[in-house]
């Protein structure tokens, strides 16, 4: 099964062509892991996409998409159709409106569809698919950079996604900051350790994370030690290669849909060890 589908970008700076290529190149490829998330919300997990530009026009760029699918779900997936795709986008697409760039206050599902209320109380009726894709977080982040970021940039005034028969949604300036990741963050552990952490890079500058290593790969954290920091402005801590610090550090592990993230950030200093001191430390 084969079907295109145009992403168009408008305003001035496309009438003067100042899009350049590397945003143009970011957007495609945006668009295109946004679309192949969309094939699998639609017609399953084992469906598969390939997406070729198909050609360009002023201010815009044509992508075919060009689907299958393997194992014994095969026989259902003929009796799909490119206009279903459209569809999910489509109602995706007016669920991010409907959301505001913000998580839904309520979700309710109903059989095919889904009650979704945002925070302003107001509910719209979407299918599961769309709902899905939204809640996406790979998905989500693609939308975040080829609307959102794409309409940031002065005088772009708006896009327009459809093929060749209607649009299938459209996207102002205006409205680009809804097209964000919005899928609720469950907290999934919030603890305090003491552990040692070798500075990779210090940070002199507020409010700038430091670099660090518990082990691991290195990581960035803020300091919230105000005493230390204090020092540290003062030149009472230095800081070189090879420098370890002793420190309470709280660990916040959350998950957004499928996607786990940790966060760190150091508590409380109790010891400042520089490399020549570290024998006796050890």
């Amino acid at each position: 099964m084969r079907t295109e589908i145009a992403l168009k970008y408008e305003g001035p700076a496309l009438v003067d062509g100042q899009m350049d290529v590397y945003q143009t190149s970011a957007n495609m490829i945006a668009f295109t892991e946004f679309m192949v998330a969309a094939v699998k919300e639609t017609y399953g997990s084992a469906a598969e996409a390939k997406a070729e530009v198909a050609g360009f026009e002023h201010g815009s760029f044509i992508t075919n998409l060009v689907f299958s699918v393997v194992g014994s779900a095969a026989t259902i997936f003929t009796a799909l159709t490119p206009e279903q795709l459209l569809a999910v986008v489509k109602g995706a697409f007016d669920l991010w409106k409907h959301l505001k760039g913000t998580p839904p206050a309520k979700v309710e599902h109903t059989g095919p569809n889904v009650v979704v209320t945002n925070n302003n109380g107001q509910i719209f009726n979407v299918r599961t698919e769309s709902f899905s894709l939204v809640m996406n977080v790979k998905a989500a982040e693609a939308a975040d950079r080829f609307v959102n970021q794409a309409l940031q940039i002065e005088g772009v005034d708006a896009l327009r996604i459809g093929n060749a028969r209607e649009p299938v949604a459209t996207v102002t300036a205006a409205e680009s900051n809804y097209f964000v990741p919005v899928a609720p963050t469950a907290l999934v552990s919030d603890n305090v350790n003491r552990i040692v952490l070798t500075v990779v890079s210090p940070v002199f500058q507020d409010g700038n994370k430091w670099r660090f290593s518990d082990g691991g790969p290195p990581f960035a954290a803020a300091i919230r030690d105000g005493d230390f920091l204090m020092q540290v402005d003062k030149g009472i801590e230095r800081f070189g290669k090879g420098n370890v610090l002793e420190a309470d550090v709280r660990i916040v592990q959350s998950r957004t849909g499928a996607k786990v993230s940790i966060e760190r950030e150091v508590v409380k200093v109790h010891r400042h060890v520089n490399p020549h001191e570290q024998s006796s430390f050890l």
